[in-house]
């Protein structure tokens, strides 16, 4: 009896799951002649461009490392991180800290016409502050900031699936 309701459970969890469109995060489906993009505008041994190249490509994302070689351009236009007092505690001391990180960018075509954006997007977290812990605390504010860096990439790569590139491939009309 007890094995035929786990096994209902979880049928019942597996079909309202795909029924809510649930969906692993898989490849970033970008249409036909959208592909390969250059990323640009960013030094390319910042930690930002690193990790944006690590998502886009682990979405299966096509890149090209020569502007003219790329179909759809990305510029970085700007980045900023911030440190902020979140919480305080016994004698005003800082016991959160709200990291941010934010950037903003556009997308441009084979013209040099930008096509999307600028658009600015921003990551947040929460770091407990262990006045006692000083060197564990700068690790994990490092790697909440590298958290942070990949989920911003993985945001561009979902704005750039959700993009309507055929507006872009239609003829201008006057």
């Amino acid at each position: 009896m007890s094995k035929k309701l786990v096994f209902s459970l979880l049928l019942i969890i597996t079909i309202m799951t795909a029924g809510c469109g649930f969906q692993l995060r898989g490849k970033v489906n970008l249409p036909e002649g959208v592909e390969p993009l250059f990323i640009g505008g960013i030094a390319a041994s910042s930690q930002l461009a690193i990790e944006l190249r690590n998502s886009l490509g682990t979405y299966g994302v096509a890149l090209t490392e020569t502007a003219d070689d790329a179909q759809y351009k990305l510029n970085i236009l700007k980045q900023k991180k911030d440190k902020r007092s979140a919480s305080l505690g016994q004698n005003a001391k800082v016991v959160e800290y709200q990291l941010i990180e934010e950037l903003s960018f556009e997308l441009r075509n084979t013209k040099g016409e930008r096509v999307l954006g600028p658009k600015t997007i921003t990551e947040r977290k929460i770091l407990p502050n262990d006045r006692n812990k000083v060197v564990s605390s700068k690790n994990e504010e490092d790697l909440l900031r590298r958290e942070m860096l990949q989920n911003l990439a993985a945001k561009i790569a979902r704005q750039l699936r959700n993009f309507d590139y055929s507006a872009q491939t239609q003829p201008a009309s006057e």
